[in-house]
């Protein structure tokens, strides 16, 4: 094999092969420097400047050693610490298991990102010559033009026919590529990113069990007892969304955001469904068990949790995970909610609008520009609902366990499902448009908005009206201790006959 067939093989491969790649190492190269955001953005809450001080010559390189370059190489020095530290296993571990666990983490999060709608679909035109039989069929034509373009193609019309010098009949069609900006064009695309990170807890789980210790199996447990509740939440959030456009490709619900009610508002379903919006954005941080919800891994309680044991790669395989699912969940969550690839308004521009060959489908365009133009859009979206993920981390404390499972089993979940049944009713009486997809009009949005408001008010009416839940904290009357009036229910003395405070 020569050069010059390789080369040749490299540029006749797929579209969705070099997106892969490039998909593939932009996240997983904005992983690493995730890590240097979360302790800037630690470090602004805190009010103090954060790692600065490692620039890309790691003060080796004799032109880069004396340039901090705002501690940008923080995250390699990070990385060399990992490889370089001892690959520590503890006496009496599963050896397949506690390796294996990792690599299920890190394995379920990078497939999940395959069908992640990232910069719409670009439409090329193009020509083909192909011989035919004599009187050939329509059928038997298209066949031939399958075989001589090699490829799928959105459609092909004939332009012409003649027969060639040597009798041979020919057709020369004209046809018409889509390429999508995706891995994978899935119709369950939804189904698919939310069944894949499921498997993360089998990660957790085995690693928490084959580490042979007590505070890492605890630790597993509370993080199936955190993932598997908020997942049906999520789950109902996510239905809603379904319901408003009837389909559970992801390309087709941000195709049908990417338009304006009123003929400027953009038709975001955050505008429409913000209570949904709240539901999706909580359970995605349980499903990353993020604080405050990071029961699994807290260090005062469970010394570091499931992946107590871990150390070197093994530890890093977990971390790298963790940031890597916070921007699957993100770019989910602005798929579903922010329109994502859709930039308000440019569409109105003309030299964009002349691009867009098809009104029904506003994610077709036949510039390359603007698909890449749009897949930083959608990055740069992720990346904001990312540093939400870390302002609320260090912001709010970290729950109790039995607070979290209120939290999802008295709140979340009976929210859901009263969001649910109203996004049915309101698209019963108030249908969208519909087409390939439905398309939410503005009336339809605005009662949806009324339906969350209604939801909203009934559920904090509805909390005033149940029995509260069983007082599991109560305080505690300490002698030795200066608050010796320690504040408890009304009627009701410490053990030490010691009076309560109504």
């Amino acid at each position: 094999m020569n050069v010059e067939t390789i080369v040749n093989w490299i540029l006749n491969l797929p579209a969705w092969v070099w997106i892969t790649i490039i998909a593939h190492f932009l996240i997983l190269g904005t992983v690493a420097y995730l890590i240097l955001l979360e302790r800037k953005v630690a470090s602004w809450v805190q009010d103090r400047i954060g790692p600065n001080r490692v620039g890309l010559g790691f003060g080796i390189i004799p032109f880069l050693k004396d340039m901090h370059m705002f501690g940008l190489g923080q995250p390699l020095a990070d990385g060399l610490k990992f490889i370089v530290k001892e690959d520590y296993r503890a006496k009496g571990v599963d050896v397949v298991l506690f390796t294996l666990a990792p690599v299920v983490m890190i394995i379920v999060i990078i497939i999940s990102i395959a069908a992640l709608p990232m910069g719409g679909v670009r439409q090329v035109h193009g020509s083909v010559d192909v011989v035919v039989p004599a009187n050939a069929t329509d059928q038997q034509s298209m066949t031939e033009v399958q075989h001589a373009v090699g490829r799928s193609f959105y459609n092909a019309s004939m332009m012409r026919q003649y027969v060639a010098e040597n009798g041979q009949t020919h057709q020369v069609w004209n046809v018409t590529y889509r390429y999508h900006f995706q891995i994978a064009d899935l119709n369950i695309g939804v189904l698919y990113i939310l069944a894949v990170l499921s498997l993360a807890v089998y990660g957790v789980v085995i690693g928490g069990w084959a580490s042979n210790n007590k505070y890492s199996f605890l630790g597993g447990l509370r993080a199936t007892v955190n993932m598997i509740s908020y997942e049906i939440p999520m789950g109902l959030a996510v239905l809603c969304v379904v319901l408003m456009f009837g389909t559970l490709n992801l390309e087709t619900i941000v195709d049908q955001q990417a338009h304006y009610w009123a003929g400027w508002i953009p038709a975001w379903n955050v505008f429409s469904q913000p209570l949904t919006f709240l539901m999706f954005l909580t359970c995605i941080h349980a499903e990353a068990n993020r604080a405050p919800f990071d029961l699994a891994e807290a260090e005062q309680e469970l010394v570091g949790g499931y992946h107590t044991e871990y150390s070197s790669m093994r530890f890093a395989l977990f971390f790298l995970a963790e940031y890597a699912g916070m921007i699957t969940t993100s770019a989910v969550c602005v798929a579903l909610f922010f329109g994502g690839w859709h930039i308000p308004w440019i569409d109105k521009l003309p030299f964009i609008a002349n691009t867009l060959p098809d009104p029904n489908h506003p994610s077709v365009t036949t510039s390359l520009i603007l698909c890449v133009v749009r897949s930083l859009v959608m990055f740069g979206k992720t990346l904001v609902v990312v540093f939400v993920f870390m302002w609320v981390r260090w912001s709010l404390p970290r729950f109790r366990f039995d607070q979290l499972m209120m939290i999802a089993w008295r709140a979340l979940i009976p929210i859901s499902l009263a969001t649910l049944v109203m996004t049915a009713l309101v698209i019963y009486f108030w249908p969208p448009e519909l087409g390939s997809a439905m398309m939410v009009t503005g009336g339809t949005a605005v009662a949806l908005l009324i339906g969350n408001v209604l939801v909203l008010a009934l559920s904090m009416i509805a909390s005033m009206i149940l029995p509260a839940p069983p007082p599991t904290n109560r305080k505690m009357y300490i002698p030795t201790s200066r608050y010796l009036r320690t504040p408890l229910p009304a009627g009701v003395t410490s053990g030490n006959g010691a009076p309560s405070v109504a």
